[in-house]
């Protein structure tokens, strides 16, 4: 359902922002003249390429690209510890494992892992915890709800929607995703 609705937003974003890009690309300058607010295009090139680090956004925001597989992995710290993670629009919450939620200085007891969860290995037990704070480059959100699993269960900490949610937006772009907080 979630994928449906992020589509629906993603494609009515750029039912917007389209038209205004290419009206900045059609802004009245001469072809090769350079300015700082239009693109350099010379006769050899048939497009711009656009790069992440051309552009500008105000706020914090961090780049991702993309794997060669196509998935959007970071170096985030979790609590202050590092570890890499897995971006996943499909998770509902942010997803770790018992040892990282002990790394992260996280305890549990048996007990806590009392909700059944579908994961892509089946169904499991998982604990519900808040994690302090996570941050990826210069993007920093506190109190992030995420659910843990046993060790067995899940071998990767996924970055889900309550994280994303968080975000003022994220967006891909060319094989990059742009957090913006």
């Amino acid at each position: 359902m979630w994928r449906y609705i992020f589509g629906v937003v993603i494609i009515a974003g750029l039912a917007v922002e389209v038209p205004k890009y290419l009206d900045t690309l059609h802004s009245g300058a001469p072809k090769g003249a350079t300015h700082s607010e239009n693109l350099n295009l010379s006769s050899r090139e048939a497009a711009p390429r656009l790069k992440p680090q051309n552009v500008s956004v105000k706020g914090r925001v961090s780049y991702i690209k993309a794997g060669y597989n196509g998935q959007f992995v970071a170096r985030a710290k979790l609590n202050g510890y590092r570890s890499d993670v897995l971006v996943d629009t499909g998770a509902s919450a942010v997803a770790i494992n018992e040892t990282t939620a002990r790394r992260m200085g996280i305890r549990l007891k048996s007990s806590d892992f009392k909700y059944k969860v579908q994961t892509a290995n089946g169904i499991t037990m998982a604990a519900s915890a808040m994690i302090r704070e996570i941050k990826i480059g210069k993007v920093v959100v506190r109190d992030v709800r995420a659910m843990v699993s046993k060790d067995k269960a899940l071998n990767v900490v996924l970055l889900g929607m309550t994280f994303l949610n968080r975000l003022k937006k994220y967006e891909f772009n060319q094989g990059t995703l742009i957090l913006t907080q």
